[in-house]
């Protein structure tokens, strides 16, 4: 099966800031739930390692017959002090690395855990 690469960067401040140790669980959807692919911490530039993750020929992207173009993936990042972050239907093609970029957002002052933010991640869309 083809592979395409997927790498998290985590930051806060803008990107200004990287976030060291912060969770990844990359997953993907299998029937009614979720698949875990990989469970990893950014490292000190608050990026990943680059991961392998099995996804459609990129010929499938050359043809409208609704083949699907590429895999989806899902990522999710928790970190003490800052709301969990969800990015859903992330893209994955054939040969390319995804580098999917995270803010974290601080939880207020006294706030032990708080709402998810979840970033419904849009298909990719086609030059005509």
């Amino acid at each position: 099966m083809p592979e395409g690469y997927i790498v998290v960067q985590v930051y806060t401040a803008d990107q200004a800031i990287p976030l060291p140790d912060a969770n990844v669980i990359v997953s993907k959807p299998a029937g009614s739930g979720e698949e875990v692919v990989r469970i990893m911490k950014t490292n000190r530039s608050g990026k990943t390692e680059i991961i392998a993750v099995p996804t459609s020929p990129a010929s499938n992207s050359q043809t409208p017959d609704g083949t699907d173009r590429f895999f989806k993936y899902n990522i999710r990042v928790d970190y003490p002090g800052y709301r969990t972050v969800e990015n859903v239907n992330v893209p994955v093609f054939e040969g390319q690395t995804s580098i999917q970029p995270v803010g974290m957002i601080p939880l207020p002052d006294g706030a032990e855990n708080g709402k998810a933010v979840t970033v419904i991640e849009e298909e990719p869309f086609e030059n005509e």
